[in-house]
């Protein structure tokens, strides 16, 4: 038989059980608190990584920025000093010079430079658009242990280990450009509506500011540019024989016509290839002449084109025309061009300079 349970006893389990039940839901608390203390520590940590990368980011792009704007500051010096001379700047990009100031300035800043070139939107000529890039490191197993630097002070090499070193990087553009529109006065220079005194002065007349975007060619260091009144032909490459005179010739008959000159560039389909080819600027790269420049370079076509024969004349492109003895007449310019068609840019429209070919042929 069956023995039937006492209500005493039946009492007593159920009050077991009901205990059972409280010390469960007791742990089940505790460890939903310990989880949800785990989950608070790991944001915590997460946002603080966060905001730490955030802050690495950003100085990393301050010191790109810095790096960019020193890069072409030194573009800056050396054309103010130039112009300040007498003589045109470009101003021609100097990897050396501006990959030093750039360095200085990245690490000035926390970072490291890992790269450095240059551009323009002039067939590659000037290089007055800088692009760096720059990397932050902080490395903490480089604080010394007299606690005599801070390990925030120390900047990389590159040969840190990565497991304790921070790392932020990022890139910035910037640009030269010459704020005055110059041009020559009985064969000086004047910017600004003035004749050009004084390096304080000068350095005035450039802006140097960051931009989004590099220039539409890299920079070619293999053109060769001079500025000056007067350009010699060892200053723009290896000139043909022929082009030299003609060179010569048209620098006695009007001295310091032009602003700057550009002769040989590596381009073998191209009289500038063959040492044939001298550019005559009559405004910045990129820029329009001013009406008594135009008017000067009217009248040094003229001359070039009624001598063609004794120079080895082959060729003129000037304003978005050209002149080729071998099947145009002789005359004056604006009688005798015809259009060379348009490309959309003032270098290679020649709307900024004249182009002369000189020797034999043909004329490329």
């Amino acid at each position: 038989m069956r023995r039937m349970l006492s209500r005493p006893d039946h009492h007593r389990r159920r009050y077991r059980r009901h205990l059972q039940g409280r010390r469960d839901d007791g742990q089940a608390n505790i460890l939903l608190l310990f989880g949800m203390t785990i989950a608070l520590l790991s944001l915590t940590v997460l946002f603080v990584r966060v905001g730490f990368a955030n802050d690495q980011r950003s100085q990393a792009q301050t010191a790109a920025d810095a790096a960019a704007l020193a890069a072409v500051g030194a573009l800056r010096d050396h054309a103010a000093d130039q112009l300040s001379g007498g003589s045109y700047p470009m101003p021609r990009y100097n990897e050396e010079v501006a990959t030093a100031r750039a360095e200085d300035f990245a690490r000035e800043n926390g970072a490291v430079l890992t790269d450095i070139r240059a551009s323009d939107n002039v067939m590659g000529r000037s290089g007055n658009i800088v692009r760096v890039e720059v990397r932050g490191a902080l490395c903490q197993r480089e604080l010394t242990e007299d606690a005599s630097r801070h390990w925030n002070d120390i900047v990389c090499e590159g040969e840190e280990d990565m497991s304790e070193t921070s790392f932020g990087s990022a890139s910035a553009i910037a640009i030269i450009q010459l704020d005055a529109e110059c041009g020559r006065d009985s064969g000086e220079l004047v910017c600004g509506g003035s004749p050009v005194e004084g390096t304080d002065r000068t350095t005035n007349l450039f802006d140097v500011h960051l931009v989004d975007q590099e220039g539409q060619y890299e920079f070619n260091a293999n053109s060769v540019f001079g500025g000056g009144a007067i350009v010699d032909c060892a200053d723009l490459g290896s000139l043909d024989p022929q082009m030299c005179a003609a060179h010569q010739a048209v620098n006695e008959q009007f001295p310091g016509f032009y602003l700057s000159a550009g002769g040989y560039r590596a381009e073998m389909d191209s009289d500038h290839g063959h040492g044939q080819a001298v550019d005559y600027m009559m405004a910045e790269l990129g820029g329009t002449p001013t009406p008594d420049m135009h008017a000067t370079a009217i009248q040094v076509i003229d001359w070039l084109i009624d001598n063609h024969q004794e120079l080895n004349v082959k060729g003129i492109i000037y304003d978005y025309h050209i002149w080729n003895p071998a099947r145009d007449p002789v005359g004056p310019w604006e009688s005798v061009k015809r259009s060379a068609g348009y490309q959309g840019n003032p270098t290679q429209d020649h709307v900024d300079h004249i182009h002369l070919s000189a020797g034999p042929p043909p004329f490329r």
